[in-house]
């Protein structure tokens, strides 16, 4: 199991930032002063850690005739039921804070667990399945979820694996 991680000082949080409800966009993380580069905000453990691709069980055998859009549908249903499993085995308070995230899919069949991933995710770099760069993962965090990710090119998540 990895360590624990560095955590910011509890008395820098409250100067750092706060979160708050937002009128059109539910609940979001706000800087309280201008923070500087490199500084550290807050460090969390993920909710979640996934695969950022899904890859069918071979059980899966998908008809030919399916079109692209079916049998994109069939690996986000096999998709929602892996992650069912995971958050299934998440502690009460844990799966009411993933569970409480926004969903942005509702309506193409991500199905409610894919759908809150695929819209609170962040992708973890340097975190590989051995040497495959094409396996990586993504991240679902309580408090980074918040986080407005039209700037997440400006954050930086590192796993802590030691």
């Amino acid at each position: 199991m990895p360590r624990g991680i560095q955590l910011a000082s509890q008395s820098l949080i409250g100067d750092l930032y706060e979160v708050r409800s937002t009128s059109d966009m539910g609940i979001g993380v706000f800087a309280k002063r201008d923070i500087n580069r490199g500084e550290l905000i807050f460090s969390e453990r993920p909710l979640l850690v996934t695969p950022t691709r899904y890859r069918p069980s071979s059980r899966s055998e998908i008809p030919p005739h399916y079109t692209a859009m079916q049998i994109n549908q069939i690996l986000m249903f096999e998709h929602e039921q892996v992650l069912k499993a995971a958050i299934d085995r998440m502690s009460e308070e844990d799966r009411a804070r993933y569970m409480s995230l926004c969903n942005s899919h509702h309506e193409d069949g991500s199905g409610p667990i894919f759908g809150i991933m695929r819209t609170n995710g962040y992708r973890l770099g340097l975190l590989y399945d051995g040497s495959d760069k094409s396996s990586d993962y993504g991240a679902v965090c309580n408090l980074g979820s918040r986080l407005n990710h039209r700037w997440s090119s400006f954050f930086l998540l590192h796993p802590i694996c030691h």
